[in-house]
């Protein structure tokens, strides 16, 4: 129920690593298919990854390493490793000039990958837009609705007669203030819960009586409840008093829905504000109901998030710094001395017990880090929610992925190779602040020496990725939970998976940093990105395997996620830039080898400017969009002339604390069959023959009636 409880029945193989054969069969349009377009992206940025660190690792380890050996001239090393990096080239060597050609190596390599990935991204997307289903896809989200046409049938009227002039509104739901409602709601789940533990234990032991004999009680306060429930929840269905200034419209057609978006463009200054709106399972309610303040408390607010998340920055800082200083055993007795003996332990043990030195300087610094920076998104998360109005679960997600990477790229790069070298803390922290400028030079001068750090750092991901596969945690709250209830029950309350740490804005901008990391120190220790290419195949078997067969659906942006990814990995090649110029710089006796590598640096910048620009996400043309609509009238006529030219599902965009809206209202909500694996959340049974001039995205043929996932209403065991 843990490992395959999203997989159909008979899908995954019995044995050990039958999952990793079932996982190596997934491409990225199997993935899209069955688990949403952005974990599809995900595993598109992972073999993008995979891609890159080959196409610099292999040839970069073959050249680079031989000549660092054979050639490199430099003071005699420690350990073999060592004698394969830039460390080992003397200063003035000729090497510096075939380092400041393979800096041009790098950036064009790694910029004609990004372009590519670009292209198939745009078509890919432009496809998920074209097969997005309804209700989504008819949906339009509406704000500043002036007093008065705020009712469900005001707000319909307006757009049939006053806009269009002819219906064309399938349903309207103004958004009403429901949080009486969720209070006595979450009320009457505690009193489920409690009671149908006491009944769980009772049916298992009958001589064990229901707790202090309080079952009788239990349900007579639930049925209070439901009463009071049930009233509360017709009295705000049917009054306008509760309505909101915001509501959802479902138009009949996709044209309609696109002329709306055209016609109130957010950005205009129209009457009311017209935007796309997320998934129906994803929208986070509180936030568009009103806060008793005004917008301009509310942008007071968000300042007053943001200046938290840069106190999580500034705080964090001096623990970082701590944790450098005390992972390097050199670096401790620096800082710590001799602790007041009179023979130094730190020298002893150094002295009698190498080993052990070893494995502290191996170990210590990346596991406690790899664990301080699994703190931060939920840090982040209670930010986000709390100061930020946010509408979608999934933009909260893009947030945290947002200012996540910028505190991985702070902590684990830059302020970690300030603090990891033989130096004391008080010392670094000392130096900076009287200096603050040196900070730069330092970064150039200590990143390269760095390199070690991070190819450990790069290993212990590998064990992360087999840790991922356990869902240890989804395990333990299932084993947990199934004292208390039914096996079905227990697997219904340990999903989802932790989205603050495995949400796809977290998943993204580690991977995006796990690929930053090689990047800046391929050319400095070649093998590091043969490193970081087994770690990406890692993840990407772990991955797909459980986006597909473990993990629920969630709701999808349309690869916002795998566009910041595709930046953060070009503003990560500035780094790399920066670095390998400083190291140049340090190394040749001329200026020309950093010149050439500080021009590749223009070049970039001229590359990523034409990436932002170039980079427009195509909208889906009205005459698109009129074939589209064509087409549905035309399988559903032809399939079930009964039909009021749709095909019946069962999402709608009324608040899930009301009662649903009928299905024979003013025209029936609907969503393609064929789409109901794609947009998540309709419950549509599988078609049994293709709709004419529409492709299915899934790879190899394989019809989404015959999706590897479990039906919308069960689960695989």
């Amino acid at each position: 129920r843990v490992y395959q409880g999203e997989a159909a029945d008979g899908v995954v193989p019995d044995s050990l690593c039958g999952w990793t054969s079932l996982s190596l069969s997934l491409d990225v349009d199997d993935i899209i298919l069955d688990a949403g377009f952005d974990r599809g992206m995900f595993a598109q940025f992972l073999g993008f990854a995979s891609w890159t660190l080959t196409a610099l690792g292999v040839p970069l380890t073959l050249i680079l390493c031989p000549l660092h050996y054979y050639y490199g001239g430099g003071p005699g090393v420690q350990d073999l490793l060592s004698s394969f990096d830039f460390g080992n080239v003397a200063h003035g060597s000729w090497l510096c000039w075939v380092h400041a050609a393979a800096v041009w190596y790098v950036v064009i390599t790694v910029q004609y990958i990004v372009m590519s990935q670009k292209r198939s991204f745009v078509d890919r997307r432009h496809t998920w837009l074209e097969e997005m289903p309804a209700p989504r896809s008819t949906t339009v989200f509406v704000e500043r609705i002036p007093d008065g046409r705020n009712t469900d049938e005001a707000l319909a009227k307006y757009f049939d007669e006053e806009v269009f002039g002819k219906p064309v509104v399938e349903g309207a739901y103004v958004v009403k203030d429901t949080s009486d409602l969720v209070s006595l709601m979450r009320g009457k789940q505690n009193l489920d819960d409690m009671l149908d533990v006491a009944q769980s234990r009772k049916r298992e032991d009958p001589v064990l009586k229901a707790i202090g004999g309080s079952e009788a009680v239990l349900l007579a306060e639930q049925v209070q409840a439901e009463q009071q429930l049930q009233r509360l929840r017709s009295a705000i269905d049917s009054a306008d008093e509760y309505n909101t200034n915001s509501a959802f419209v479902t138009f009949r057609n996709r044209r309609d829905a696109a002329i709306v978006m055209r016609l109130f463009n957010a950005r205009d200054s129209e009457e009311v504000s017209v935007s796309l709106p997320p998934a129906p399972d994803d929208i986070i309610w509180r936030d568009l109901l009103p806060r008793g303040w005004t917008d301009q408390v509310q942008r007071m607010r968000e300042m007053l998030g943001n200046f938290l998340c840069i106190l999580v920055f500034v705080f964090f800082t001096p623990i970082v710094l701590t944790l450098a200083a005390m992972s390097r055993w050199d670096s401790l007795h620096a800082t710590l001395g001799n602790l007041g003996f009179e023979e130094d332990p730190f020298a002893y043990a150094q002295q009698n017990y190498p080993e052990q030195v070893a494995l502290w300087n191996g170990l210590v610094g990346t596991v406690v880090l790899t664990f301080l920076m699994s703190t931060v998104p939920t840090i982040l998360m209670l930010i986000f929610k709390n100061f930020f109005i946010m509408k979608a679960k999934a933009q909260l997600q893009l947030k945290v992925q947002t200012w996540y990477y910028y505190f991985l790229v702070t902590f684990v790069l830059l302020v970690t190779a300030i603090g990891s070298q033989d130096f004391g803390l008080v010392q670094t922290v000392t130096f900076l602040v009287q200096n603050p400028l040196e900070i730069f030079p330092r970064l150039a001068a200590n990143l390269p020496i760095s390199s070690h750090f991070y190819m450990q750092f790069l290993l212990i991901q590998w064990g992360v990725q087999a840790l991922n596969i356990t869902r240890y945690l989804n395990l333990i709250k299932y084993c947990a939970l199934r004292q208390l209830y039914d096996p079905d029950e227990a697997k219904r309350l340990s999903e989802p998976e932790d989205q603050d740490f495995y949400g796809i804005g977290s998943l993204s901008a580690r991977a995006t940093l796990n690929l930053v990391i090689p990047l800046v120190f391929c050319t400095i220790s070649p093998i590091i990105s043969l490193i970081g290419l087994v770690s990406f195949a890692l993840a990407r078997l772990v991955h797909s395997y459980l986006f597909v067969f473990a993990e629920t659906r969630k709701a999808d942006l349309g690869g916002d996620f795998f566009l910041r990814q595709l930046q953060d990995t070009q503003l990560g090649l500035f780094l790399y830039i920066t670095v390998m110029t400083g190291a140049l710089t340090e190394k040749s006796d001329s200026w020309v080898p950093s010149a050439i590598s500080a021009s590749s640096f223009l070049y970039l910048l001229n590359s990523y400017n034409r990436f932002q620009e170039e980079f427009v996400l195509r909208e889906i043309g009205l005459h698109e969009l009129e074939g589209k609509d064509a087409q549905l009238r035309i399988y559903a006529a032809d399939g079930d002339p009964a039909s009021d030219a749709r095909i019946v599902g069962t999402d709608h965009y009324k608040q899930p604390e009301l009662p649903p809206p009928p299905q024979g209202g003013r025209r029936t909500q609907a969503s393609l069959p064929f789409l109901s694996w794609l947009g998540g959340g309709a419950t549509c049974q599988p078609r049994s023959r293709p709709l004419p001039g529409i492709t299915p995205i899934g790879a190899g043929g394989r019809s989404p009636g015959g999706s590897l996932r479990a039906s919308p209403g069960g689960a695989g065991e």
